[in-house]
């Protein structure tokens, strides 16, 4: 049985991808990089993408489409002046990324984006060849 909790990526057309030196974008500016975490949902029209990007705005959002990869990525500045002498602190501020391969064609053309109080929705059409299509029985 699964749970909200356990990684179900292995039923699925699409891997992520981890961060390494290898795929990220050129120049690379030095710094942390967070992952951004996300829920990928699956239709018969398309996949839908939930990603957290907390203090995103859409002008530092960068998201392509290349050979079957799919990336996120975002620099998110600081909440407060560097001098800032915090009591407590957990909020992580730097470049978010994150890239999925995916084997099911689809319709780069028909991605959209939404931001929105630091969540991105992103809806990933298929391509026409990959929906689900039922086939008419004909009769004599």
């Amino acid at each position: 049985m699964n749970t909200n909790n356990e990684n179900t990526s292995n039923a699925t057309a699409i891997d992520k991808r981890e961060q390494n030196a290898m795929i990220r974008p050129e120049p690379m500016e030095q710094g942390t990089y967070y992952t951004p975490l996300c829920d990928i949902a699956e239709t018969p029209e398309a996949f839908l993408f939930q990603a957290d990007l907390p203090g995103a705005k859409p002008d530092t959002v960068d998201i392509s489409f290349e050979n079957g990869t799919l990336t996120i990525q975002s620099k998110v500045p600081a909440r407060q002046t560097a001098d800032t002498r915090y009591v407590w602190r957990e909020y992580g501020v730097g470049h978010f990324y994150r890239s999925f391969s995916l084997s099911t064609p689809v319709n780069a053309d028909g991605i959209k984006a939404e931001l929105k109080n630091g969540a991105l929705s992103l809806y990933v059409p298929k391509a026409e060849s990959a929906k689900t299509r039922k086939i008419q029985i004909q009769t004599s």
